[in-house]
């Protein structure tokens, strides 16, 4: 019996598990409108969940030969700063899937930092904390997310992620004649 089953696509981008996804072709650093809305949104709504003790955004924007690349944690299955924090302040959180960090245990070894293979963890030396994004568990949509107006950034499935970019480059192959199933 052949265990391989072929699925429908619309029923596979059901059962997408959500994410934060880059575009960083369409960034720009918002250069002409307040530089970094993103960063600044992130900072902002970290102060308020966590007060003056946690602050700092917990995304970056790195400038490159004249382009921009957003740096935020990628959530990583198999999260290496979950295996490398000795304290045990990074976890999986499993309703959510992503990497939360419970500050008030993080003793500021680093070893976190070092491991993470993207730079999304950053020190923190005022707090003495390694700080990283949480996905804004609990929101319906992130703050990053909803001050990137660029769309650069923008919450959805890994499934319909994919998807979706292998439809722009298949857009670019094949121009017009190239239509998508999905709602954004």
């Amino acid at each position: 019996m052949n265990k391989n089953k072929l699925t429908n696509l619309n029923e596979d981008l059901k059962k997408n598990r959500t994410e934060i996804m880059l575009y960083p072709s369409k960034c720009d650093g918002c250069e002409g409108e307040g530089f970094m809305a993103c960063v600044k949104a992130c900072e902002t709504h970290m102060n308020e969940k966590y007060g003056s003790k946690y602050t700092g955004a917990r995304i970056n924007i790195k400038k490159k030969a004249g382009k921009f690349f957003p740096i935020i944690c990628r959530n990583c299955e198999e999260a290496p700063c979950v295996d490398s924090c000795m304290p045990g302040a990074r976890y999986k959180d499993l309703e959510s899937g992503w990497t939360i960090t419970n500050y008030k245990k993080c003793v500021g070894c680093w070893m976190c930092i070092t491991s993470c293979p993207f730079g999304a963890i950053e020190r923190v030396s005022d707090g003495h904390f390694a700080s990283k994004c949480d996905g804004c568990v609990g929101e319906d949509v992130p703050k990053c997310v909803e001050a990137c107006k660029k769309g650069a950034l923008k919450k959805m499935g890994i499934k319909s992620y994919s998807y979706e970019r292998r439809l722009m480059v298949a857009k670019k192959i094949y121009g017009p004649y190239i239509k998508s199933n999905t709602k954004e």
